[in-house]
């Protein structure tokens, strides 16, 4: 099933403007050894705790992430989608 929305001119730039990013980092990304690919996704990782509380008109809300052993890893997952969307 096929879903379209439409966007206004600002939101259609920001779409164009993050394609546009994610496309020049995959390329990036796709030129790097396989050790120096793996030290950028390393320095560029999320920086902060995955769970935090957050105190919203006086309730407070926890939120914890647990991860699957059996997930794809974050090597794996990048290299099906650079080969996914990269003629190399």
């Amino acid at each position: 099933m096929l879903c379209m929305i439409e966007l206004t001119e600002r939101e259609q730039e920001i779409f164009d403007e993050v394609v546009e990013k994610v496309d020049e980092t995959a390329t990036f990304l796709a030129r790097l050894s396989h050790s120096d690919r793996l030290d950028w996704l390393k320095e560029h990782q999320y920086p902060y705790p995955i769970s935090f509380e957050r105190e919203i008109d006086g309730t407070i809300y926890t939120v914890n992430a647990h991860f699957s052993a059996d997930a794809e890893t974050t090597e794996g997952k990048v290299t099906r989608i650079l080969n996914q969307n990269i003629a190399l």
